[in-house]
């Protein structure tokens, strides 16, 4: 579940909002977000390369409804891991884990069995068991070096697993989200809390001494509770926090000589890296990484100390922690949460936002992307437009270009129905996408939320080869929804109170066009004929309808009984227009279908399991699609009930942000973790 949250926020804070709203109210956090997909009809355009290191076909599992493309590639790398065998595991929020038995030149996904793909913890035993940590399932074992899971959570009351490690008897230790830390003396097949002494039970991070001894970093609900000491195999703990001066810790690394590195949240004091050379017994600040949380460390068989850091990237000490370097050559993605090092020096990072594993071969004087094959990208919007075949080449049939904007990533371009995509961001600093249109000249407008100091609405005019910033400093909040009627006219639909803009010239100014919009926190748009329709949400409002060109705005949400409505798109044929809404607490929520333009709303939920709606589309057929935190559901009547049609997804039952149709019928789902599907 991620990722709308304030700009400053780290990510360990990210996780323990949402995961304590869960532990608290037993409900699923919805996530903000729109994307639309614009079917069009288009002129001949460029040739557009392919990318390249990737297989040439769409995976196909067999009897399922959606088939993965092979990408977007990238993900967020939560947990690293190596074997003795030198291959590299990770773990991602959504995507689950993914194996590279070539030092990460590629990775294969090794699922099979895993149910709950949004993986926290890896750790690998001696005998090469690897034991992962998920975020609501609990521990899943594959004793084949990934090849199959096979859930081991017998005695684990707190299916949330934030952190995993293995003592050299086998004994293994889980931290856990407000269920403390257990312990499993039988190759994890039974678990046993062992919190005596324990003031805190969130353990964001474990470590085990070459004698044994188990240190533990805790959190409480109000206020973090620094580290435990057990040195009798978890049976009870010891807080050691004298001279920590942050006791908010998210990671741990060990090196030959016992000295014990910490690395802090900066919600506790100041965010960096705290030595202990006495076993624990003391604590000192050995570096201060300003405003990045340190959610990694590792040490590599040199001895040399790593830091990644939320937002700042990594740092590198050579002498045991007395100095350090920041060191971020070639890292492209900087909010760096997991790190490992294997025999030969190689470090691996992963990171967030969608930046995939990156790795260095000479100590982290450079870092080079390393994502082929790892496909867990989290994808907001999906568009398409038909690129057509040169007169010379009359046998060729048409085919589509696929444009996917990822939420951390940034933009990326398929013209092969997802075999191959390219990463299209030349000039395109706003990597968190929601929103895409293009218009009949072939012009394509990209909205995205504003973190880093870019966002708003980009334009590009090359099929995405090259992007433009055009917010004229008129809009100035995140871009959610994108919409273009028939005269070529632009709505760009903002949230935090901006309301709705309008440009009449493709982009190059912008008005606020409000009047009459009471919520200016906009979530989704659509068209019909002469008639503008405005989803909003967090205000209770619902729809606006607006039949001026958006001079001004009256309310259409006479039976709507959910007010959130972050999606909305219209059957061509008859002019129904459905509303994909949200939940509120467990309540409400599913799909709205209005047949007089708005005027009335009725809920149209039967066989309709999910909750959170993020969007409809529809086919030349009028089939609905609509996809769901829950998967995808399929009407062929008109909305009067629904079919499950989830089979092949990745997550399973997963986030589903975006849905497009191409023009052969083909539909194209975006995921919160698996990159793209075509069904």
């Amino acid at each position: 579940m991620k990722k709308q949250f304030n700009r400053s926020s780290a990510f360990l804070n990210l996780y323990l909002r949402i995961g304590l709203f869960i532990f608290l109210a037993s409900v699923a956090v919805a996530i903000f977000g729109n994307a639309f997909a614009q079917q069009r009809e288009t002129k001949v355009s460029r040739s557009i390369a392919q990318k390249p290191g990737v297989k040439a076909g769409v995976q196909h599992p067999d009897q399922n409804f959606w088939a993965q493309t092979n990408g977007p590639q990238g993900g967020d790398g939560m947990a690293l891991a190596k074997n003795a065998s030198g291959h590299v595991f990770v773990g991602t929020q959504g995507g689950g884990i993914f194996r590279s038995t070539d030092n990460a030149e590629t990775w294969t996904g090794v699922n099979n069995g895993l149910t709950d793909t949004n993986v926290q913890a890896l750790a690998i035993n001696d005998v090469g068991h690897i034991f992962a940590g998920t975020f609501s399932s609990g521990i899943f074992r594959s004793t084949d070096s990934g090849g199959t899971w096979t859930a081991v959570s017998n005695g684990l009351n707190a299916p949330s697993v934030r952190s995993l490690a293995i003592n050299s008897g086998g004994d293994i230790f889980a931290g856990t989200f407000y269920g403390g830390v257990y312990r499993s003396t039988d190759n994890g097949e039974n678990w046993t809390a062992v919190n005596n002494g324990l003031t805190g039970l969130y353990v964001t991070a474990l470590a085990i001494n070459a004698n044994g001894h188990i240190f533990a970093a805790t959190w409480d609900v109000k206020v973090c509770t620094g580290i435990f000491r057990s040195t009798d195999n978890g049976d009870s703990w010891v807080e050691i926090n004298n001279g920590l001066a942050n006791l908010c810790i998210l990671s741990f690394a060990i090196n030959e000589n016992g000295d014990i590195f910490a690395g802090g949240d900066g919600l506790g004091g100041p965010a960096g890296v705290f030595r202990s050379t006495d076993n624990g017994d003391s604590w000192a600040s050995v570096l201060s990484t300003g405003a990045g949380n340190v959610n990694g460390l590792t040490v590599t068989p040199t001895g040399a100390i790593f830091a990644g850091t939320y937002g700042n990237g990594v740092f590198r000490s050579t002498d045991a922690g007395d100095t350090w370097t920041q060191v971020n050559n070639g890292l492209t993605a900087v909010f760096v949460i997991s790190l490992t090092a294997n025999q030969s020096g190689n470090i691996f990072a992963g990171t967030y936002f969608g930046g995939g594993v990156f790795r260095s071969t000479d100590n982290g004087d450079t870092w080079v992307e390393k994502n082929n094959g790892l496909i867990a990208t989290e994808v907001r919007t999906i568009a398409r437009r038909l690129f057509a075949i040169p007169v010379q080449y009359p046998d060729v049939n048409p085919i589509d270009l696929i444009f996917a904007g990822t939420y951390g990533s940034g933009m990326f371009r398929s013209s092969d129905s997802g075999a191959s995509w390219q990463k299209i961001n030349s000039g395109l600093p706003a990597l968190y996408e929601s929103a895409l249109a293009i218009n009949e000249n072939d012009d394509i407008f990209v909205g995205a939320d504003f973190i880093g100091g870019a966002g708003g609405v980009y334009r590009s005019t090359d099929d995405g080869d090259n992007w433009v910033e055009i917010n004229h400093g008129v809009i100035q909040t995140d871009v959610r929804a994108l919409v273009i009627n028939a005269s070529g006219h632009i709505f760009a639909g903002t949230y935090f109170g901006g309301g709705v803009f309008r440009s009449t010239d493709n982009g190059d100014s912008w008005t606020p066009v409000n009047n009459g919009l009471e919520c200016g926190n906009i979530w989704s748009l659509a068209i019909h004929g002469g008639t503008i329709f405005a989803g909003t949400a967090g205000c209770g409002d619902g729809i606006y309808r607006s039949t001026d060109n958006g001079d001004s705005w009256t309310l259409a949400n006479a039976g709507l009984t959910s007010t959130d409505v972050a999606a909305l798109a219209i059957n061509d044929s008859n002019g129904h227009i459905f509303a994909g809404t949200h939940s509120i607490m467990g309540e409400g929520g599913g799909v709205f279908r209005s047949t007089d333009n708005g005027n009335t709303w009725t809920e149209q939920n039967i066989h309709f399991t999910a909750l959170d709606v993020n969007s409809v589309a529809i086919n030349r057929l009028g089939h609905i699609f609509a996809g769901a935190a829950g998967g995808v559901f399929r009407s062929k009547n008109d909305g009067d009930f629904w079919t499950d049609v989830s089979s092949g997804l990745l997550p399973p039952n997963g986030n589903i942000w975006t849905l497009a149709i191409d023009s052969n019928g083909f539909v194209f789902a975006g995921t919160a973790g698996g990159g793209v599907f075509r069904a």
